[in-house]
């Protein structure tokens, strides 16, 4: 199944949400200055809430053993012993993180299906394969798609980054859009002034965004700015998004 990465949309058409996917998860979709893109959830979320890149697997996310292979090889076997399922990390990504090659990120197409056993086959998903030669010295990472099966943002159960806010309704399990550029509507947690940097909330108002606090070592990533109207403690109020 093949879809176009990116779209040029129009008004309405970033509120549709689906149970069968439609585009690829990662997808973006340009609709004026607004830009979009393309989730699947794993839970549901309703419009304007800041979500997160779901939690990597821990046995899965680090320091893997892989076999050798050669300079423009596309497949990558992992020699240690694992439980992944088929397609598991399709459209993620396989990241060197030590010894030999490490900073290197390649995308994942496909990968084989182990059960408590070796021989995980990554199917790469770039014609040029890898750059260089690989031993079986090299430490790798597996982490899914960011867009695959994301939630909303939870200050006491941070799992990801933040991706950006949902435009309408999106049950769990399936796909819609979120607005990571431009204009947007937000929850707001506490009172932020017109035009100043917003952070996602260190609060117990699970997806709303707050004033930055520079005294305050949790926040300091700033997802947007502050619209032409005061933002008002849980209600919605227009940001200017800024996520990418």
């Amino acid at each position: 199944m093949a879809f176009p990465q990116t779209i040029m949309g129009k008004h309405g058409w970033e509120k549709v949400s689906t149970t069968a996917q439609k585009h690829k998860v990662g997808s973006r979709m340009q609709i004026g200055e607004r830009e979009f893109v393309y989730i699947s959830t794993g839970e549901a979320a309703g419009p304007g809430l800041l979500m997160m890149q779901p939690a990597a697997t821990g046995a899965h996310d680090l320091d893997l053993a892989v076999s050798a292979a050669s300079a423009g090889a596309t497949t990558v076997t992992l020699s240690g012993s694992l439980t992944i399922t088929l397609n598991q990390y399709k459209d993620g990504w396989l990241v060197f993180n030590d010894v030999g090659e490490e900073g290197h990120m390649y995308r994942i197409k496909s990968n084989t299906a182990v059960s408590s056993a070796t021989g995980c086959v990554l199917t790469l998903d770039e014609e040029d394969g890898l750059v260089t030669a690989i031993t079986a010295s090299q430490q790798v990472g597996l982490s899914a798609n960011p867009y695959t099966a994301s939630t909303i943002y939870q200050h006491d159960a941070i799992v990801g980054s933040p991706l950006g806010w949902t435009c309408a309704d999106i049950a769990s399990g399936s796909y819609g859009w979120i607005c990571v550029k431009g204009p947007t509507v937000a929850l707001v947690t506490g009172a932020i002034t017109i035009g100043l940097p917003c952070v996602a909330a260190n609060d117990t108002l699970d997806g709303a965004v707050e004033a930055l606090d520079s005294d305050d070592d949790a926040e300091g990533t700033i997802v947007g700015y502050m619209g032409n109207t005061v933002g008002v403690t849980g209600e919605y109020g227009l940001i200017m998004a800024n996520i990418q």
